[in-house]
């Protein structure tokens, strides 16, 4: 396992955020277009678990999201962030929810 020093982690900006919409993008196997709220703005995030995880799993509720990774285009829509899950060694994905008295747009560290 490489290390790091801790100031390559304070590069990553880790906010939670509230996922408004969830869908499926047509004509993937894997791929989820959400709608995330940060409370100052909005962020369309593109995340690839719709093989273990329905849109309405995620619709709703608040996770941890990585916001300052440069935007990808996936399948045609541009990914303004990354989800955070966790994933065990077989490849299940795990996701982690926040609490709800967490406010959108928190800071994460």
């Amino acid at each position: 396992m490489e290390l790091y020093d801790v100031n390559e982690f304070w590069k990553f900006d880790l906010r939670v955020g509230l996922v408004k919409k969830a869908e499926k993008l047509k004509r993937t196997k894997k791929l989820i277009k959400l709608e995330v709220d940060f409370g100052s703005e909005q962020r369309t995030i593109i995340t690839g678990l719709a093989d273990q995880y329905t849109p309405e799993e995620l619709e709703g509720k608040k996770f941890i999201f990585v916001l300052n990774l440069k935007p990808k285009k996936l399948s045609g829509v541009e990914s303004q962030g990354m989800l955070i899950v966790a994933e065990s060694e077989d490849g299940k994905v795990y996701l982690l929810p926040v609490p709800d008295e967490v406010p959108i747009g928190t800071k994460v560290w």
